[in-house]
């Protein structure tokens, strides 16, 4: 059936959909030490973004490479994270034990927002980590402003991602289920939105454009010179 040939839109959607659940395995296994989780997940993004550019690379390889070229930094960065959600975390407990108040209810409100915006901020570092060259202090100065230009899609990404886990630790039958989509669906959904957002900040979008325009040009020139070697006959 065509559906089913090597070059159909189906068949290229299961390829796609097979490369980011790859990834999203990878992402885990590599990440499992918990201090290399900034650099697998550097390593994921460097691949999903050339996927979604139709670049189509092997997925090891390329992941492997960007791993050990991120290793350090993304070292750096990954525990800088862990130690602001160990302070929000111990402070987060120490306040669970006190009386409640309203002075309590907004300090835990207070702590609730920094932490959502702290995981907001992580799913932009390490995509910038993976597209950039900067220091620390400039990757998270970037991933501040793509975080605020993309809130909405950004919320609905980490949702999913702690909402995936949390049903797993509730519900431990859906483990398999949410290791193999969740990940996966959270690279694409990021590499999409950081392939776009990206374009706009660094002016890719604009040569692209160039690019395109330049090809039309192009066709246009040769099927003039094609329609003049037509009427010379």
């Amino acid at each position: 059936m065509q559906i089913f040939h090597p070059d159909s839109r189906f068949s290229q959607f299961i390829y796609t959909v097979t490369d980011y659940m790859k990834l999203g395995l990878l992402f885990l296994l590599f990440s499992l030490p918990g201090i290399t989780a900034g650099a697998a997940a550097a390593a994921v993004m460097t691949v999903g973004m050339r996927i979604e550019r139709g670049e189509a690379p092997t997925i090891f390889r390329p992941f492997w490479k960007a791993f050990r070229d991120n290793f350090r930094q993304g070292t750096g960065l990954t525990l800088i994270f862990m130690i602001l959600i160990a302070f929000l975390a111990a402070d987060w407990y120490v306040l669970s034990g006190m009386e409640a108040s309203g002075q309590l209810r907004l300090l835990s409100a207070v702590i609730f927002v920094l932490a959502l915006l702290i995981g907001m901020a992580m799913l932009w570092v390490f995509p910038t980590l993976a597209r950039f060259i900067l220091t620390n202090r400039q990757i998270v100065h970037n991933a501040l402003i793509y975080l605020f230009g993309n809130f909405p899609g950004t919320l609905l990404a980490l949702a999913v991602i702690v909402g995936g886990f949390a049903a797993a630790a509730m519900f431990p039958q859906s483990l398999l289920i949410v290791v193999f989509f969740v990940p996966a669906f959270a690279i694409w959904f990021m590499s999409r939105m950081c392939v776009k957002t990206f374009r706009r900040h660094d002016g890719s979008a604009a040569e692209t454009e160039e690019e395109e325009e330049a090809g039309r040009r192009t066709e246009a020139g040769d099927a003039g010179s094609a329609a003049r070697r037509i009427e010379a006959v």
